[in-house]
Order: C-alpha cells, then sequence, then structure tokens
C-alpha cells in the first residue's frame, strides 16, 4: 500500500511539475505571442524558448517591423520541446490614394488588410507583384506594384462603381408549408452587384401582393426565407426591386405553395428520438442497478 501511494504522489508530482517546451523559430528580435498575450522576444539568432505548464492548442504569433506577421496553431500533446519554425517575409508599406474607401488589398488572393483613408498603410510583400484592390460595390482593380523593403510606395486609384444588376434565385421552386417538416419554407437568394434598397414583393395570380419585405440589401448574397403563411396552395410571383440612387433594377421567379403531399417527416424523426432517448435512459437504469 505503501509502495502504491508512492507511486501515485511521484506522478501527481510529474503532472503538476511537467514543463512542455516549444522553441520558436524565426527573425532575430521579433515578437511572440502565444494566444494574443506578449511571451518574448526572439534573440540575437531568431531563438525564443516558451515553457507551458498545461497540454492543449496553442497559437503562435510573430510580428516585427517590416515583416509580414506569421501566425500558426501549435499542439502541445506531451512532455519536451516542440520546434515551430516562424518564417517571417520582408515588406515594405503601401499607401493607396483613392475615390474611394474603404479598400480591400490581395496579392494573389491573399488578404493583406484594408485601407480606410489615406492615413493607413498596409505591409506588402517586398517585391513585384500583382496586388487586387477591391470596394464594395466597384468593380476590382489589379495593379503592378514594385515595394521595396522597409519604404512606402504610393499607388493612385480610380475606381469605377458596378452597374447595378440583380439576379434572384428560389430554392425550394415549390414548398410545401404543411408543418411535416419537409420543405416547409423556401428561400430567396438574390444577388447585388453593389448595395442597395431591396423590396420584396410576393403577388398572386389576381396581382395582389400577399407578402413585401423591404431591406438594406448588401454586395453579394442576400437571403431571405419565406413560410407561405396565410396564403392559398398555387403559383406567386415574387418580385425583386432594388433601387440605389441612381439606378433601378427589378428581377421576377415563380414560386409553387403546394400543401397536398404530407409526408410525416416530423413524425419519423420523433419517433426516432423516442427510441433513442429510450434507449440511452434504459442503458442508464441498468447501469445504475449493477
Amino acid at each position: 500500500m505503501k509502495r502504491l501511494l508512492l507511486l501515485v504522489l511521484a506522478l501527481v508530482y510529474t503532472v503538476v511539475l511537467a514543463e512542455y517546451v516549444v522553441v520558436v523559430r524565426t527573425e532575430p528580435f521579433s515578437w511572440v505571442y502565444v494566444d494574443g498575450i506578449y511571451r518574448g522576444i526572439a534573440d540575437m539568432n531568431g531563438v525564443l524558448v516558451l515553457t507551458f505548464q498545461t497540454l492543449g492548442q496553442y497559437k503562435i504569433s510573430v510580428t516585427k517591423s517590416f515583416y509580414l506577421p506569421f501566425e500558426g496553431i501549435v499542439f502541445v500533446t506531451q512532455s519536451g520541446q516542440i520546434v515551430v519554425q516562424a518564417p517571417l517575409k520582408r515588406a515594405g508599406q503601401l499607401r493607396v490614394f483613392s475615390n474611394v474607401y474603404p479598400i480591400e488589398v490581395y496579392a494573389e488572393d491573399y488578404y493583406l488588410g484594408t485601407i480606410r483613408s489615406v492615413k493607413d498603410t498596409v505591409l506588402v510583400p517586398e517585391g513585384s507583384q500583382y496586388l487586387t484592390f477591391k470596394a464594395s460595390g466597384y468593380q476590382p482593380q489589379t495593379h503592378l506594384v514594385n515595394v521595396a523593403y522597409a519604404k512606402e510606395t504610393a499607388v493612385n486609384l480610380t475606381l469605377v462603381e458596378e452597374t447595378l444588376t440583380v439576379n434572384l434565385k428560389i430554392e425550394p421552386k415549390t414548398f410545401s408549408p404543411n408543418n411535416d417538416w419537409y420543405q416547409d419554407a423556401t428561400s430567396f437568394y438574390i444577388y447585388l452587384s453593389k448595395p442597395a434598397d431591396l423590396t420584396v414583393n410576393i403577388m398572386d395570380k389576381s396581382g395582389k401582393t400577399v407578402w413585401s419585405k423591404s431591406l438594406k440589401g448588401k454586395a453579394g448574397t442576400n437571403v431571405l426565407a419565406w413560410y407561405g403563411t396565410g396564403v392559398e396552395d398555387g403559383e406567386y410571383v415574387v418580385e425583386v426591386v432594388a433601387n440605389t440612387t441612381e439606378e433601378s433594377y427589378t428581377a421576377r421567379e415563380t414560386v409553387v405553395v403546394d400543401r397536398s403531399v404530407y409526408t410525416y417527416t416530423k413524425e419519423k424523426i420523433l419517433t426516432v428520438s423516442a427510441i433513442g432517448l429510450g434507449a440511452v435512459l434504459l442503458m442508464l437504469l441498468i447501469s445504475s442497478s449493477r
């Protein structure tokens, strides 16, 4: 018994006092963060040794002036030493003069940052490369830019506003709002080329509006659900009207409400769930009686 107690104490001592070592190798004098908390500066050889008291997953971030930051995940699963290679790319600063802000900056689809005014700059990798500039509601532009290390490069842009276009898709085209938990609603997928005021009207075969909703639409995908509440079975016209200060665009599609088929999906789901719950409760009763 004494030997077992000593073994348990030794195990507890080992677990409690164990240190897990992570060695970060990066650029000299870089700042290192763990889960957003500053942990130290790499030495002249680009090395920083981190110790952890517990196992787990940690986010390692490394920054240095005029270098693109590094972010990575390390999994500490056992005692010993783990080496994290955190290479940093040399960079310069980019300033953007534009007729519109904010602007997102990309290098070959890699997001570099957002510029919200001429006061802002973003770090861009050193060298000649194609940069793409995007602003909501405007056509993106791509420019070949030569960026020098630790220097500022300026780009002048005149972005062209997108022409307002709307695309309406409905899924499912036929739905059955009969509370059987199968296709009880339908969704309107509305694409906008740029932000606009949206009005969605649903009209019956006589032209009477049975449902309407207004909202601020964003560039890209906008989704609305319709549950067919209070309408009869039949075909309806869905009309989407998009307006900006200078443009207007209308798109129409049809949708069918059909409650004639009841699938018993709700009853099937509830039955399976009840059987599963009953099985779990039975297992708990059996285990507790032993």
